[in-house]
């Protein structure tokens, strides 16, 4: 580490005793001294009251918020010298000074223990609150310089996981053709590795558009938001889970009418997918040929009196063997795995589907039973609610 020589130590010395600049401090005795000697002469004239010396305070106070605690008590040494230069100049040299306290304390030093303790007190002040404006002003140029990393980071990861997503859309659409071409092969090791190698493209096209709907959870615009039926959202899921649902043999259980709700209709469309594919992946038991019964349903509306509004409560249910008890306060977390087989897990979606619950001024959870599978649920707000927040 560099050392500082004498001279630059008595500089930065200086600087961290003045709040201001040393050569702007030292101006300002010097202005002020000069004003309150030109002031105090006048005054004289017109009143031969020392209490006008009282005006010594008002500098003091001044050069103590401009420059600090130790330019205040400067200020009040020179700003009294220039009180006795000015008492001293003709005509007003043989002007008596006046003593109180039983002619024992005079009224000079009264003065100077004023100016004295006004500096002290003042600087002090102004050293807090120039060190409090120097911190917020700090903290804005950090949250501005994060808030711009945060910016470009978004951007920088929109845009690899974009370039991601295209070659591996068409590599897993390449392993889809190769499966179909070996379909009437007999060579099953082969299929067997096309499979995996496309079940894991698969996996990594999903994990991406997570990633880029967990992006464009904080960017979207509340004005997006309004009243909509959720029988669209429903319906919009089951249809990208068609596939899914028709070679799993899974039966859907819902009701002819759904409720409308506030809030944005694409995120609750992927909520929906979120919580059907788990109940899918989970739903049934492949040893006892227990094939995914899925049902799908809502509450009656319950009124939150804080938010000042009715909320539903939408859930989806499975024929499952249930999550372990000690799992299920971990469920909604990011990047939480429940399951190591060969199930994928229930990972990063749990925790994408609580963000996008969130901003609409929702709730998620899980009532689980073992025996007799989990239900999957999440609340949303019938209108707008006065607590939205996103």
């Amino acid at each position: 580490m560099k050392k500082l020589s004498d001279g630059n130590l008595f500089s930065y010395n200086l600087k961290k005793i003045f709040i201001k600049p040393v050569k702007k401090v030292l101006i300002d005795l010097e202005v002020f001294c000069l004003i309150n000697l030109v002031l105090i002469y006048c005054l004289l004239f017109i009143t031969h009251d020392t209490t006008v010396a009282m005006l010594g305070v008002i500098w003091v106070a001044i050069i103590a918020w401009r420059g600090g605690v130790y330019a205040g008590v400067l200020g009040c040494v020179l700003i009294y010298i220039s009180n006795f230069a000015a008492i001293n100049i003709p005509p007003h040299k043989n002007i008596p000074i006046q003593y109180y306290f039983d002619n024992r304390i005079p009224g000079f030093i009264i003065g100077v223990s004023q100016c004295l303790v006004t500096g002290l007190i003042v600087g002090y002040i102004s050293t807090l609150f120039h060190k409090l404006r120097e911190e917020i002003s700090l903290r804005e140029k950090i949250q501005k310089d994060l808030e711009q990393n945060i910016a470009e980071l978004d951007a920088f990861g929109h845009t690899v996981a974009h370039d991601l997503k295209n070659p591996l859309t068409v590599v897993y659409m390449s392993i889809s053709s190769l499966i179909n071409d070996f379909e009437c092969s007999n060579d099953v090791k082969t299929k067997k590795k096309l499979s995996f190698i496309n079940d894991g493209t698969k996996n990594m096209i999903n994990i991406i558009e997570s990633i880029l709907l967990l992006a464009g959870i904080k960017k979207i615009d509340q004005n997006k938001f309004n009243v909509f039926s959720i029988s669209k959202s429903v319906e919009a899921a089951l249809k990208r889970l068609d596939y899914n649902i028709r070679i799993n043999d899974v039966k859907i259980v819902k009701p002819d009418k759904w409720p409308s709700v506030f809030g944005f209709a694409p995120w609750i469309t992927e909520v929906w997918v979120n919580y059907i594919s788990n109940a899918i992946k989970y739903g049934g038991s492949p040893v006892m040929n227990i094939k995914p019964v899925i049902e799908l349903g809502y509450d009656k509306p319950e009124i939150n009196r804080a938010a000042k509004s009715e909320y539903i409560r939408f859930w989806v249910k499975d024929n499952g063997e249930g999550i372990a008890g000690d799992k299920v306060a971990t469920l909604f977390k990011e990047f939480t795995r429940l399951h190591t087989n060969e199930q994928e897990g229930y990972g990063l979606g749990l925790s994408i589907v609580k963000s996008i619950i969130e901003k609409c001024s929702g709730a998620v959870g899980v009532e689980n039973n073992v025996e007799k599978g989990s239900l999957f649920f999440f609340t949303l707000p019938t209108k707008m609610s006065q607590k939205t927040d996103v």
